[in-house]
């Protein structure tokens, strides 16, 4: 074993690694834009959702990528934490078909598939097609990487130090470890698996040896969940601790009987006798389906160990992301609803204080001063963090509908801060005349509970509007905007006239005249985010 093999095993693994994410990436840029409406309405029962997930994985190819997508749709609410189990286990399932497929061992013709791959992808016009061409070209790369683990690995069969520190695996518990540090470190269980099965062709490595470490390799891919987990809402840890308890009570299964019965080994290497990688490929296939078969009628026990173990219920400070974490940041369409989700409140932020700082007018205190200013505080904070995750978006690759809604997003979050910021001027005023011991007149107040309710009434159907966009609703909202701007000359020529008369003070008259600015720009940004949702709606035909 010379220094250039090492060299060349280490650069094998990285074209491996490299092609398996390449891939992956690829078949999310497909399928991404997808995932969330499948995951949605095809995982009411338990046994559909296992087969979704099964699917879904094979797909993407990457357990982990699903799994963490589990965890940041189930932390964006998105998804239940009982519907989420069957994908999970499915998951499991899924990621088996990588396995499957380096048995084939196609390195002599990859660089033919890895030149297709790229010649598709440099002359092909329609973005779908250079997607599919990245798959091929990924594939050719990964198998490249393949065969070259697999020519600088044999040596490694003749040494007799190496073959001292396998001798050690021989005890179970000690293959397990080695099995999860090693995807712990790789942070994929089908590139662990992989690196597994070149070991095996090489000879360096006996199947009993490879089937301890496979089993580790495993529990080593429920480190990424739960790692995307830590700064989630409970049910989303509870995802991420489902995953290591299927894992966990799947190799104490395993490695029990394998004791008690060590023909099992046997008969699971008798599958394919001849070839070492499809040994290795079933042996990971069967742990897997077996796990399955015995954990998914037990879900529900599986749910209520993991509330058992994290108990609680969420409590987060209102200036905090309660929907946007690290899981979301695996996937754009993982990242986009939580994004919404985030949204939503800074809605119902906005929309509560605007209530809240016109009511004062009229001695109705609907939240404390106390209770506004922190959810000022919090509009303003997610202004800042949902427009960095809206730029990140661009970085995980979306589909042209997601990248429509991204833009438009960009401007509905600006205006529902510009609306915040008029709220609290207004209710600025209010607390002025208060100190001052100052009150409008009769008319003046009839007015502004005219104008209140035309504000709140714009901005609850632009909203509506956003949500579900409508040609018929954004003319409605348009038509107000305009009765709003005359309503708002309206009492305004009032005001001028009550000064004239001296039916009110200057003062008086002048916060009155700023509470008619702050209204009718609330009312400008309702129709700025009703023309969004227009745009949108026209951009997608």
């Amino acid at each position: 074993m010379t220094i250039w093999n090492l060299i060349s095993l280490a650069g094998g693994l990285a074209l491996f690694i490299f092609g398996m994410n390449l891939m992956s990436d690829g078949l999310k840029l497909v399928a991404g834009s997808y995932l969330k409406k499948i995951l949605e309405k095809l995982t009411q029962n338990r046994f559909t959702a296992m087969f979704v997930g099964a699917g879904l994985t094979a797909l993407i190819q990457s357990s982990n990528a699903m799994c963490v997508m589990v965890v940041g749709f189930v932390n964006a609410g998105m998804m239940q934490l009982e519907r989420s189990v069957g994908i999970l286990m499915g998951a499991k399932i899924g990621t088996t078909i990588t396995g499957q497929l380096i048995a084939f061992n196609i390195s002599e013709i990859a660089p033919v598939i890895a030149f297709v791959g790229v010649a598709i992808t440099m002359f092909a016009k329609k973005p779908k097609m250079k997607n599919a061409g990245q798959i091929v070209a990924s594939l050719g790369v990964l198998f490249i990487g393949l065969g070259t683990m697999s020519t600088a690995m044999k040596p490694l069969a003749n040494e007799e130090w190496f073959q001292g520190i396998l001798s050690e695996f021989s005890n179970p518990l000690l293959g397990v470890l080695v099995g999860i540090i090693f995807t712990v470190i790789i942070q994929s269980a089908s590139a662990s698996v992989g690196v597994l099965q070149m070991m095996a062709v090489s000879g360096v490595i006996g199947f009993n040896q490879a089937f301890y470490i496979m089993l580790g390799m495993n529990i080593g891919a429920s480190v990424a969940p739960a790692l995307a987990s830590i700064n989630a809402r409970k049910d989303a840890k509870r995802v991420a601790l489902i995953v290591i308890l299927f894992e966990s009570i799947g190799m104490i299964l395993f490695l029990v009987v394998s004791q008690l019965f060590p023909v099992v080994l046997d008969w699971i290497a008798g599958t394919s006798p001849d070839n070492p990688s499809r040994q290795i490929a079933n042996a990971n296939t069967i742990f897997n389906c077996v796990t399955v078969l015995i954990l998914l009628p037990c879900a529900k026990y599986l749910v209520r160990m993991s509330k058992a173990i994290i108990r609680g219920k969420d409590e987060k400070d209102v200036a905090a992301l309660h929907y946007i974490d690290e899981s979301g940041y695996q996937s754009g369409t993982v990242l986009i609803g939580q994004i919404d989700k985030e949204v939503g409140r800074m809605h119902g932020l906005v929309r509560e204080n605007l209530e809240a700082s016109t009511k004062a007018y009229f001695n109705e205190k609907a939240i404390s001063d106390e209770a506004f200013s922190e959810n000022e505080a919090a509009v303003d904070f997610l202004n800042k963090e949902i427009t960095a995750a809206l730029i990140r978006t661009g970085e995980l690759g979306i589909s042209k509908n997601e990248a429509i809604h991204v833009g438009h997003l960009y401007h509905i979050v600006t205006d529902f801060e510009r609306i915040g910021d008029h709220a609290e001027n207004v209710l600025g005023y209010a607390r002025q005349m208060r100190e001052q011991k100052q009150k409008f007149s009769n008319k003046a107040l009839k007015d502004l509970k005219e104008l209140t309710q035309a504000v709140y009434k714009i901005f609850d159907l632009a909203c509506e509007n956003f949500a579900q966009p409508s040609e018929e609703l954004y003319r409605v909202i348009h038509r107000m905007e305009d009765d709003i701007d005359n309503m708002v000359d309206k009492m305004r020529n009032g005001n001028i006239k009550r000064l004239g008369k001296m039916k009110c003070e200057a003062t008086q008259g002048l916060y009155f005249s700023e509470i008619l600015v702050d209204l009718e720009r609330v009312a400008d940004h309702a129709l700025n985010i009703a023309q969004a949702a227009r745009r949108s709606m026209s951009d997608r035909g």
